[in-house]
């Protein structure tokens, strides 16, 4: 049961880290390279997006893994296993897209 509340967590935490990131960095690329065509944003939001699912993914999981444990290797070995798996599927979609 644990397992499954800390990936259902991880997917919050990816959607939202995602969504979060993607927009901010879209905004932040916007302001100081410009509107021209959305490229800038367009290329903020492509950064943002990958990069934003990791990161909450990870923050996710952490955040239900870390009670309840004494030792710090699980968590690890779970929060390492996650990121591995969203880069293989990160990449596997990015060589189809």
């Amino acid at each position: 049961m644990r397992g499954l509340l800390a990936f259902l967590a991880g997917i919050v935490g990816a959607i939202a880290g995602a969504s979060g990131l993607g927009f901010l960095l879209a905004f932040i690329f916007t302001q100081l390279y410009g509107t021209f065509e959305g490229s800038a944003a367009m290329g903020g939001f492509a950064i943002g997006v990958p990069l934003g699912a990791i990161i909450g993914f990870a923050l996710g999981l952490w955040l239900v893994l870390r009670r309840k444990e004494s030792s710090h290797g699980a968590t690890l070995g779970w929060l390492a296993a996650c990121v591995l798996g969203l880069v293989v599927i990160g990449a596997y979609v990015w060589e189809y897209a």
